[in-house]
């Protein structure tokens, strides 16, 4: 027999957790170095992610000068949980960016863990662990390992959607989350395990602290599992494990969410980008092009190859094989349906988002697969193991080998577009520095990461940093004049000498955002502005923004101008 009654329904031993931990720290530490030569550490941190690191970074700082109170009101932010784990890295390996970026052990960890805990359940040891070693291959978690292989494979280059996986913000944390919340329910869907509720609901908690503005969707999903598992019941004892579990929620986030106005400040992010700023954030295009947003992402989440295993796998088990499955795979089946239609419905679209989708429909293969391959052919599992080992070894050490290959290869106009933008950004912070204290403000104009990326450099001893002009606009209650009347408060402009529209090839400038942009870049020369060009910096042939052929493409060249207030103005 390939699989041990006595693993059904039992939580993850030491073992499996440190094993898996170690595996996970392994992949995060090879992606940092791919990331560091040509990805997300290779140049500017760019959005999101710079945001939630701005947050961790002042909450470290204060907490260094033992300012708690300050401290816990930057990790109580939009992303309280993240954040929190952000300075804890911080602490643990040290002040700077690559040091910040190791967060992503945990989701990678707890991902792992949950694979071989799904799997064993169904097959043989030797089986878990390949699908670990597959797991921890995927694009979402080794992304600067597989961009680096797969662009220079195919010729194609797209920073956003490829690197960009690597971005520090919230989202794959948050779907391990859920998951590990889901799959605490349906593992156990046979048996009343109080353990099961409790955990299930703490996984749930922690998957809204993470990513609040995606709760509506965790919590809907959660709620329909528990429905399910009770009507399959259908007994008392199922509906108060399941009251029991939603108690244990409320008592969990309402510090968060009443005393904490979590919950308010969630419900004002929702609707601030799917309404009030919904001309920045929505995708756009028909309907046809809403529902195929994340579809078409599928490759760059979970890999082309791996993708080809999961949809032929897939549609085997949904259509010849159901009969196969146990409630279980029915719930990573429905998961994944439900998360695709939930998130495909919006007008505004983020393409990390898609992990949610990914990681579920990855979940389901992996469960559906390894139960009827050790139902089926039990003993020729069994005997094909280490055959199956080796397959993924030498998978695993191709891979590897394919992206240093790709790295040592890398095109030099590339690499000189992660050059600039960190270096730009650097010198740019350092010469606002000399002009603009952390009482000051600066004019928000387009750029990697900016002005997040340049306050992170500015911060402070104290956690402070200058502000900047707002980013978003709400073109009903904000004219032209208003936004121009609270820059001309800012002792220093940043603008491009060329037009926002060419800006926007290479950086993100919706068209909502443009007439502000442009009017503020117009009047700062003019000559009664009270403002003087103080240095400029330029951009030469950068990589566009988006898919492009990889080394050979037309180049944007820009000229960024800094502008101060004369001392008469002032």
């Amino acid at each position: 027999m390939t699989t041990d009654p006595s693993n059904v329904g039992r939580w993850p031993g030491l073992r499996v957790i440190v094993g898996c931990s170690s595996i996970a720290a392994i992949a995060v530490a090879v992606d940092t170095y791919f990331s560091a030569q040509e990805g997300y550490l290779a140049r500017a941190p760019d959005y999101e992610g710079i945001g939630y690191l701005r947050f961790a970074r002042t909450a470290y700082v204060l907490l260094r000068q033992l300012h708690v109170r300050r401290a816990l009101t930057e990790m109580n932010s939009i992303a309280p949980l993240w954040t929190y784990l952000q300075t804890l890295q911080y602490f643990i390996i040290g002040d700077g960016t690559w040091q910040a970026f190791t967060v992503r052990f945990w989701p990678v960890a707890l991902l792992l863990i949950l694979v071989y805990w799904i799997v064993r359940a169904r097959a043989s040891r030797a089986m878990a662990m390949a699908a670990v070693a597959l797991t921890a291959l995927l694009p979402m978690v080794s992304a600067g390992v597989r961009s680096s292989s797969w662009e220079f494979l195919s010729g194609r280059a797209d920073y956003f959607e490829d690197w960009g996986l690597d971005d520090l913000r919230p989202d794959f944390l948050a779907a391990v989350l859920i998951l590990w919340s889901l799959a605490s329910l349906a593992e156990h869907h046979r048996t009343r395990r109080r353990s099961a509720y409790l955990v299930s609901a703490a996984f749930t908690a922690a998957a809204v602290l993470t990513k609040p503005s995606t709760a509506p969707f965790n919590l809907t999903a959660w709620a329909l599992v528990l429905g399910l598992i009770w009507l399959w019941r259908r007994d008392a004892a199922t509906l108060r494990m399941s009251a029991l579990a939603v108690g244990f929620l409320a008592l969990l986030l309402a510090p968060w969410a009443i005393a904490g106005g979590g919950a308010v400040a969630a419900i004002t992010r929702l609707y601030g980008a799917a309404v009030t700023y919904r001309g920045a954030y929505s995708a756009g295009g028909d309907l046809f092009y809403r529902f195929t947003y994340y579809l078409i992402r599928l490759p760059s989440q979970l890999g082309q190859v791996e993708l080809a295993l999961v949809i032929v796998g897939s549609l085997l088990l949904i259509v010849m094989l159901r009969r196969h499955l146990d409630r279980a795979e029915l719930i990573y089946a429905g998961l994944a349906a439900f998360f695709y239609a939930a998130f495909s419905a919006p007008a505004n679209k983020d393409p990390n988002i898609g992990e949610w989708i990914s990681l579920s429909l990855w979940i389901f293969f992996l469960a559906g697969a390894s139960r009827y391959l050790s139902a089926r052919w039990p003993v020729k599992v069994e005997r094909a193991s280490p055959a199956l080992l080796a397959a993924v070894g030498l998978y695993a050490l191709l891979a590897y080998s394919l992206g240093l290959v790709a790295l040592a290869n890398w095109p030099a106009n590339e690499s000189s577009t992660n050059t600039q933008l960190r270096t730009v950004t650097t010198q740019l912070a350092q010469e606002l520095g000399r002009h603009v204290g952390v009482d000051g403000c600066f004019t928000y104009t387009p750029g990697p990461g900016w002005p997040a990326s340049i306050q992170y450099l500015l911060m402070d001893s104290n956690g402070k940093t200058p502000a900047s002009t707002s980013i978003d606009v709400d073109p009903t209650t904000t004219s032209v004049d208003d936004y121009l009347l609270a820059a001309r408060q800012c002792a220093a402009f940043i603008v491009y000498r060329e037009d926002i529209a060419q800006v926007a090839q290479v950086f993100f400038a919706p068209a909502i955002r443009q007439p502000y942009l442009r009017a503020l870049a117009e009047w700062v020369r003019r000559p009664d502005s009270g403002y003087v060009l103080d240095r400029t910096w330029s951009f030469a042939d950068l990589a566009p923004r988006g898919p492009h052929t990889l080394g050979r493409y037309q180049g944007v060249s820009l000229t960024v101008d800094l502008y101060l207030r004369t001392a008469t103005a002032a």
